[in-house]
């Protein structure tokens, strides 16, 4: 099945600010670790005649597996792609209209994915693969449309190099990033998260071709999945949601700085239930005073420790992808923070995750590869 054919159209897999997460398998609300059994759902799910698979791993596929899926009879073609973070200086129309313009020694930070474009042309079957090559990017759907770009515009990175927009491909052939390069654009040490999509009549066999285990998910593009609140959000859509800023030049590898103007617009300090003062992007102060006011009125302030707050506001990057974490926004709170480290099985009280769901956050805890659970981040979705 053709990527041409989804455009538009709810996927099982959805891409994050740091990377894709599968949509959880339904269960009670602050269950911790529940984990998709991806062989097992590949086996009852019917067999398309041609469909997608897209085989990833935390912190990026061994190049001996992606070397086994190659070998695998199953595999009917198989492109490479991982991610990278572009700068972004200026960007024009094709009639060298300003787009873009951030201020002196800052720039915006595109989420961009890398591939080989024959191998990835093969898979997808979109020819507009074919015209991206050094020197040329696609844009994806929601990037064009957010940017106000068509084909012919230019983007000039950071370096002063500058890029052409070849052609504007559907939002799941990017993996939901905002640019696709090309490989020889970018240098190998520079690439993160590389994960493999697979054309095949035997997602089976695929699933087979890969060691099982929690840092593993294999998952069909399926076009027929049923839609629901994404565990991870889009960077396109943080952008268009809650504002985009500008990054201040050298990125940091780890914290970064944040262009002042956007600071003054969209983070303040406000008082909320059982923590007090917090710095936030200020969409998410009324969604966090719903979660905290209906946790004290119902008795269960005691749920949450005001002294294991690990705060708001944050600029950082996410270290496995490169990417901005939604604390840079301000869109995510750490809560019971020492008894919810990253990666280890979620201790959250059930009623703790039910407020802040209710309230319209996604909790860290039900991400299946690297779950976080003192980790509660607010998209923009209509509360639950």
């Amino acid at each position: 099945m053709a990527l041409a054919a989804l455009t538009a159209t709810s996927v099982g897999v959805v891409a994050a600010c740091g990377g894709e997460r599968e949509r959880p398998a339904a269960r009670q609300p602050g269950e911790p670790g529940a984990r998709p059994a991806a062989p097992a759902q590949l086996r009852a799910a019917p067999r398309p005649e041609r469909g997608l698979v897209l085989v990833r791993r935390r912190d990026g596929l061994p190049a001996s597996w992606i070397r086994r899926l190659r070998r695998t009879e199953a595999v009917d073609a198989l492109a490479e792609g991982s991610r990278t973070q572009w700068l972004l200086r200026r960007s024009t129309t094709a009639s060298g209209r300003v787009v873009d313009a951030p201020p002196t020694g800052y720039a915006i930070a595109l989420d961009t994915y890398v591939v080989d474009p024959r191998a990835y042309a093969r898979v997808t079957g979109l020819a507009a693969f074919r015209r991206l090559r050094s020197g040329r990017v696609l844009l994806s759907s929601s990037s064009a449309r957010l940017r106000g770009l068509r084909r012919g515009g230019r983007l000039t990175l950071a370096g002063g190099r500058t890029v052409v927009v070849a052609g504007i491909v559907p939002d799941l052939a990017t993996r939901d990033a905002e640019v696709v390069a090309a490989a020889a654009d970018v240098p190998r040490s520079a690439r993160r998260q590389t994960a493999v999509t697979v054309a095949t009549r035997d997602p089976a066999a695929v699933a087979a071709a890969v060691p099982e285990d929690r840092l593993t998910r294999v998952a069909v593009l399926d076009p027929t999945a049923a839609s629901g609140p994404a565990l991870v959000i889009r960077p396109v859509e943080l952008k268009r949601r809650f504002g985009e800023f500008a990054v201040r030049l050298p990125l940091g590898q780890d914290w970064i700085g944040i262009d002042p103007a956007w600071l003054r617009r969209h983070v303040v300090t406000r008082t909320v239930p059982i923590l007090g003062a917090v710095t936030c992007h200020r969409a998410l102060i009324a969604p966090l005073r719903r979660a905290l006011g209906s946790l004290r009125r119902r008795g269960l302030a005691r749920l949450v420790d005001p002294g294991d707050y690990a705060g708001c506001y944050a600029p950082r990057r996410i270290p496995a992808s490169g990417s901005l974490s939604l604390h840079a926004w301000g869109l995510a709170v750490d809560v019971n923070a020492s008894r919810n480290p990253q990666g280890s099985e979620p201790r959250q009280d059930p009623r703790v995750v039910r407020a802040f769901e209710r309230a319209g956050f996604t909790w860290g805890g039900r991400w299946p590869t690297a779950p976080d659970g003192m980790h509660f981040e607010l998209h923009g979705d209509r509360p639950r």
